[in-house]
This record gives C-alpha cells, sequence and structure tokens, in this order.
C-alpha cells in the first residue's frame, strides 16, 4: 500500500487499485504512534510471546475477534513499537522501511480505480 497526498494504491496479487485516502484506508489506521504512544487505551492486551521476523525480534499479540474464531496477531517490533506484520483468518500484511526517507513512487503499470467510485485528487493518474 502506497500513500502519495491524497491517493491511495494498493498491490496486491500484481493487481493494482488506486483510490482517495477517503476511499481507503485513512492515514490514522496506518499510524505506528498509534501501536506504541498509546497503550492505555487497550490495558489487558499483553504479548503472548516473542519471535523473529527476518531477523528482527517482535512481541507477539492477539486480539480476538466478534466475527472470526481465529484472532488477529499483531507482531510489533520489540525495539519501536511499530508494527512489522497482522496476520488475519485470509489476509497478511507485512510493513517495513520505517523512518526511510526514501522518495516514494506510485506502482509501475495501469492501476484500476477503487470500487465506490469518487475522485482522484491527482485527476487518476
Amino acid at each position: 500500500m502506497y500513500h502519495i497526498g491524497n491517493s491511495t494504491y494498493t498491490v496486491v496479487g500484481g493487481q493494482c487499485v488506486r483510490g482517495t485516502m477517503q476511499q481507503g484506508m485513512g492515514r490514522d489506521e496506518v499510524d505506528p504512534g498509534r501501536f506504541s504512544d498509546q497503550p492505555e487505551e487497550n490495558p489487558e492486551v499483553t504479548p503472548v510471546g516473542r519471535d523473529t521476523i527476518d531477523g528482527e525480534e517482535v512481541l507477539v499479540y492477539e486480539i480476538s475477534q466478534a466475527e472470526s474464531q481465529k484472532p488477529l496477531t499483531y507482531y510489533i517490533l520489540a525495539d519501536s513499537g511499530y508494527p512489522r506484520r497482522i496476520e488475519g483468518e485470509s489476509m497478511r500484511w507485512d510493513f517495513h522501511s520505517w523512518g526511510v526517507v526514501d522518495p516514494i513512487q506510485k506502482p509501475e503499470g495501469d492501476c484500476q480505480s477503487m470500487p465506490g467510485g469518487g475522485t482522484m485528487a491527482d485527476g487518476g493518474s
């Protein structure tokens, strides 16, 4: 997932979908500060273990979901508190490059418009 300005590009299985922040996930939903700066909002959530992902130590949290038998599993970087991976019953998100300041560009190729319509802030490019 790429957030550039008000545009969101999501690449899954080689397919690219574009939309606006208003159509998709908002920046607040992927703000790493939500995971590390406000632990008091979820005081009952404690790690169920530790693991490593690509050599990085992570704390493992399991969060129950009302709509699923399986919990969401959060892998949080032990040294920064930033998310590294979130796994659910049918999805897995890997997060990386926290703090990297290289320029971000939209994915190459033809990105289809996100279902639900809406106007692209950058004219749909």
